[in-house]
């Protein structure tokens, strides 16, 4: 059984952020990062932080070229969310690559809006995707050593402290999420978040807007969240949100927020993460944009030590809807201990800022 926090090796590294099944981005940065394709060699370990997969253009060209480099021993990855949801069977937009489902987006358009397929690579049969499956579910949920930590979305010390020494991602979701749903069965929480969400078409219609508070959905959502330390890991601690700032992204409506964990964190060593669809200009943060108060290459935290290296790729597959031959986002590396960061669509290297000289010192 894999141990689900692992060590990371010591030396120079290239951490990778969210690929989202952007295939051609990775292979573009992987050059840039000195890595040969042809011969699977890597200049600095690789680390990439998870969420490969959905939304993108080639998910399973993804899976395959980092799983042939983890394999290799050049490369280690941590398991994010829509890797938790593809184990755990979870039907989501962007996914329908691997489970067949129809996973339309909602696109805004002049004059109405407009449902539009993932133009993704599917998975060719059962074979392959129990493969996928099969190293996707072998995956950590922390790399660490004595300077770093690396999380897909939140260091949470109560949630690793609440997880097996081993064990795989999807058999260990699937127990928690069963002795979750028990407890909130018999609290009669499900029942009341099911009648509140049926008078919303079951809130995953964008233009079906609730217009009363939802207190069961948001007791629901806090508690599938919070119970679960695999989510907490994988997607972040969350917060309940007034009525009137309920939010649709994802596929359904939102009553509760992503916290900023990171404004609490006080440890010594550095920790970075993806998850966040960070900017790399402030003035094209969202509402909804939880960095957006961070310079777009800042270090964040008390002690300047957390780092998202999410540069949101994964908004490729609207931008190319919208005409768009040049992104906003790109795939970001950050090259440690350096703190410089290498993008797939940029020359030149750019230094991060803000980084405290209380972390840990690399060794």
């Amino acid at each position: 059984m894999p141990r689900l926090v692992q060590s990371l090796p010591p030396g120079p590294l290239d951490l990778v952020g969210d690929v989202h099944g952007e295939l051609d981005a990775l292979r573009r940065l992987l050059q840039r990062l000195g890595c040969d394709l042809a011969q699977g060699s890597v200049r600095r370990h690789l680390v990439f932080l998870g969420d490969l997969v959905d939304r993108g253009p080639d998910s399973p060209g993804v899976v395959a070229l980092v799983r042939r480099f983890v394999e290799a021993g050049v490369a280690s990855c941590v398991a994010g969310n829509h890797e938790f949801n593809l184990v755990q069977a979870d039907r989501k937009e962007g996914n329908g690559w691997f489970f067949g489902h129809d996973d339309a987006f909602p696109l805004a358009l002049a004059g109405g809006r407009e449902r539009r397929a993932f133009p993704s690579v599917r998975v060719r049969d059962a074979a392959e995707r129990d493969d996928i499956a099969a190293f996707l579910e072998g995956l950590p949920l922390a790399l660490v050593r004595e300077d770093l930590r690396v999380v897909h979305a939140c260091w949470d010390a109560a949630a690793l402290e609440a997880l097996p020494d081993e064990g795989c991602i999807g058999p260990l979701g699937e127990r928690l999420t069963r002795e979750l749903r028990a407890d909130l069965e018999r609290s009669g929480t499900y029942a009341d978040a099911r009648a509140e969400r049926q008078l919303f078409a079951d809130l995953q219609d964008p233009d079906v807007v609730p217009d009363r508070p939802l207190p069961a959905m948001q007791a629901l959502s806090l508690a599938e969240q919070a119970g679960n330390p695999i989510k907490v890991l994988t997607s972040g601690r969350e917060e309940p949100i007034p009525f009137e700032r309920t939010f649709f992204i994802g596929g359904k409506w939102r009553v509760v927020q992503r916290s900023r964990w990171w404004e609490t964190y006080q440890d010594a060593p550095a920790v970075v993460v993806g998850h966040y669809w960070r900017r790399r200009a402030l003035e094209d943060a969202g509402s909804h944009d939880l960095w957006d108060d961070v310079a777009p290459v800042g270090w964040a935290g008390p002690r300047g030590n957390v780092f998202c290296l999410d540069y949101s790729v994964g908004r490729r597959f609207l931008e190319r809807w919208r005409g768009r031959t040049t992104f906003a986002g790109g795939l970001a590396a950050m090259r440690w201990p350096e703190r410089t960061l290498v993008f797939d669509d940029r020359d030149e290297p750019v230094p991060t800022t803000g980084f405290s000289r209380q972390a840990v010192s690399s060794r």
